[in-house]
């Protein structure tokens, strides 16, 4: 593990807060991240706010492709299963990899999808169901968003069940993708 950093031994997911304030995300990291990855195939967040409590949240993950579709209804906790913030939008900066970021309306058709490039930016609505599918192995991009984290911020919809074990629906879904981003 890089000295600079130090675990969040509390979170879903791997994740790392920086030791001091006003660190630069620098390719070392960039190579930190994909050095986990492919020793370990989960996601992995560096996060550059001081911790969850804060009111503006800076992070850098790396997610895998597989993530989003497998299991689908777990990964509500990771952030991949469509969702909405009331009151909060949030910002994606693409690093590497390709992206894509569903926007639904409030009885689950797909509304929009937006692919994203290295260096492209997207921000999501409020109030608005998204959810952001990685289209290659796995995408690393920087996401920011007001804080503090509490566990009820994100909403979840009742259509996405049906995506739950039905591997109809997913594919289904996937397809409905690559036809809408083409």
């Amino acid at each position: 593990m890089i000295k600079i950093l130090k675990e969040d031994k509390k979170a879903k997911t791997k994740a790392f807060f920086f030791k001091k304030e006003s660190t630069v995300f620098n390719k070392k990291l960039i190579d930190f991240l994909k050095k986990y990855y492919k020793k370990n195939k989960k996601d992995i967040r560096v996060c550059m706010h001081k911790d969850p409590s804060d009111k503006h949240h800076d992070m850098v993950l790396l997610q895998k492709r597989k993530d989003f579709y497998k299991p689908w209804f777990e990964n509500r906790q990771m952030g991949t299963f469509p969702h909405k913030h009331l009151k909060k939008g949030e910002t994606y900066h693409l690093i590497k990899g390709k992206i894509a970021c569903v926007i639904f309306n409030n009885n689950g058709k797909i509304r929009s999808v937006f692919r994203l490039n290295p260096n492209d930016i997207f921000r999501t609505p409020i109030n608005v169901y998204h959810t952001q599918v990685p289209l290659t192995e796995y995408v690393i991009y920087h996401e920011a968003a007001l804080g503090p984290f509490k566990k009820g911020n994100s909403v979840f919809p009742k259509w996405a069940i049906k995506f739950k074990n039905n591997k109809k629906e997913i594919l289904k879904f996937q397809k409905e993708i690559k036809l809408r981003i083409q």
